[in-house]
């Protein structure tokens, strides 16, 4: 389903520096697969994530979705995506923000009021939805970023760091989701520093370093 071909990523800087950031990237993900992405800060998991979601385009080689660009892919299907960064307007109350993005992501009209409801049941922050978001908690922020990638029931999923600033007892329910997750048809990726936790969560975790894959495990 997803392919990346001796990819390989390389950024220029103003003062014309390369930096390689992905290099020699070969690795196929099956549909079905929950696949986690394992390495330190500065390993290149953001870059593959990046080329993924069809957000940048490789130097060298290539990558695909089901045979398609991933640009092209996010056109036609839409891929969910929780990023390690939330960025949303701090004004907007939590169920607002779900419903605003439950139409960007394409969510019939007629069915934007049940799909929020759902993943604000699913996630636990009920008592949150009228908050602002600059009220919110590290931790609900996250969850909130789990709702939204949630939205639409996509075939793949990305999440990247879905753990960081959740405390033990939401660790321990976003493994449950991520078995909700596992199903025929669908995708999830899983990118961590934490490769105990991937390895409690995933089929096979990528471990990378230096842009490189050093091993499947």
């Amino acid at each position: 389903m997803i392919e990346f071909s001796s990819t390989g990523k390389i950024y220029k800087s103003l003062l014309g520096r390369s930096v390689t950031a992905v290099e020699e990237f070969s690795l196929q993900i099956v549909e079905g697969e929950i696949l986690g992405i394992a390495g330190p800060n500065g390993a290149g998991k953001s870059t593959l994530i990046s080329l993924l979601l069809g957000y940048i385009r490789p130097t060298h080689g290539s990558v695909r979705i089901d045979g398609l660009d991933p640009r092209v892919y996010v056109e036609r299907n839409g891929i969910g995506y929780l990023s390690e960064l939330m960025s949303i307007n701090p004004n907007w109350k939590a169920e607002g923000a779900l419903a605003r993005f439950a139409t960007l992501a394409g969510v019939e009209p007629g069915r934007i009021p049940d799909r929020v409801n759902a993943v604000i049941e699913q996630l636990g922050i009920g008592e949150h939805r009228l908050k602002k978001i600059k009220a919110l908690s590290k931790g609900n922020l996250q969850r909130l970023g789990l709702a939204q990638a949630l939205l639409r029931d996509e075939r793949i999923m990305v999440l990247d760091e879905p753990t960081h600033g959740l405390d033990p007892v939401w660790t321990q329910r976003f493994r449950g989701i991520v078995e909700d997750l596992r199903k025929p048809g669908k995708t999830v990726i899983i990118a961590s520093h934490n490769l105990d936790e991937l390895q409690r969560l995933a089929d096979r975790v990528a471990i990378i370093d230096r842009g490189r894959l050093q091993r499947v495990v």
